[in-house]
């Protein structure tokens, strides 16, 4: 089962259509455990820590937004 803070912050890539390449481009993160965690509802795979704390800071978002709250309200 996914954690509230992979499931949240895969919600906000997909409704914002990030490009997760550039994603892992720009974060030095590998690209198939980006898809995996973020993309792949088959693969239940929860972002580490790391990789979590990169994303937000590549996006500019502060990381407790997507903490503890219902995966569909996550800044709408």
């Amino acid at each position: 089962m996914l954690s509230n803070y992979t499931k949240n912050l895969s919600d906000y890539v997909k409704k914002r259509g990030i490009n997760l390449s550039k994603v892992a481009r720009d974060t030095g993160l590998s690209y198939p455990a980006l898809y995996s965690s973020l993309m792949d509802s088959e693969r239940n795979r929860d972002l580490r820590d790391y990789e979590f704390m990169s994303i937000c800071f590549f996006l500019g978002v502060d990381p407790r937004e997507f903490a503890d709250k219902e995966p569909d309200k996550v800044l709408m």
